[in-house]
């Protein structure tokens, strides 16, 4: 980053929930953002002044930025990884905003890349740009998960950065944080999910379910999200999430 600039330049790969809210969030902090995805969610982030400026790809913002902020689906996200780590110049920092960390860091890290696996612990159930604030992030936990690459300034940079959005950095190791939200986000998930379908499947409740109150409407409101990010979610951190479910089922079979 140049000495006469105060805050680097960012660019966001992904302006959907939390890239857009990211984008907001830095924009409204004084950092300069770039966004990066389809001409749709691109031209709503610009009329939205969520960005400075946007880009159709990643090869036009490597140059000219300071952090690389993924925030594609998982599975695409290690895809533009190794795009990234083919033409990254010295000194740009890399990070994203996915829900597991284990995939990615290893591949960073094979890859020789600064990276700084991040996952800030906000979002809903509803997904694009449309879904997006800039106070999403606002009092949430902001986890960092540095690979071996990443040197102190670049971990510094991506908790300034978390700041920025309002959040607070907590930092672990990837291993620690694909257990843990194994338990606190993913397995949620399908219990959102297991709940629902076993109402509808139910003959009597599935015709009441009209009369659901808030615990209901709580419990399941999950089941709403996006099931292909979900299954892409799911999929990269199988292990940890089967042993969260298998804990969870045992503390069922205890209370009952």
């Amino acid at each position: 980053m140049s000495p006469s600039r105060s805050r680097p330049r960012v660019a966001v790969v992904g302006l959907g929930l939390i890239g857009g809210s990211l984008a907001r969030a830095l924009t409204r902090a004084g950092y300069s953002v770039v966004g990066v995805d389809r001409p749709a969610a691109a031209r709503a982030a610009k009329t939205a002044r969520a960005v400075a400026r946007t880009a159709a790809s990643i090869d036009d913002v490597l140059a000219l930025s300071d952090i690389l902020v993924l925030a594609a689906p998982p599975a695409v996200n290690l895809r533009l990884l190794r795009r990234v780590a083919r033409s990254a110049r010295p000194g740009l920092v890399v990070t994203d905003v996915g829900s597991v960390k284990g995939p990615i860091g290893r591949e960073a890290d094979r890859r020789g890349l600064a990276f700084v696996g991040g996952h800030p612990m906000a979002g809903n159930e509803r997904s694009g740009f449309a879904a997006s604030s800039a106070g999403l992030f606002r009092g949430r936990a902001w986890i960092l998960c540095p690979g071996r690459r990443a040197a102190a300034g670049a971990v510094a940079a991506i908790g300034r950065l978390a700041r920025a959005a309002g959040a607070r950095p907590v930092r672990m190791s990837a291993a620690e944080h694909d257990r843990t939200v194994a338990f606190l986000s993913h397995a949620p998930q399908l219990v959102s999910w297991a709940l629902l379908d076993a109402a509808r499947a139910d003959p009597v409740a599935r015709r009441r379910l009209a009369v659901a109150g808030p615990g209901f409407a709580g419990m399941t409101r999950l089941a709403a999200s996006p099931r292909a990010l979900w299954r892409d979610i799911l999929a990269q951190n199988r292990r940890e999430t089967a042993r969260a479910v298998a804990a969870i089922t045992r503390a069922l079979r205890r209370r009952r």
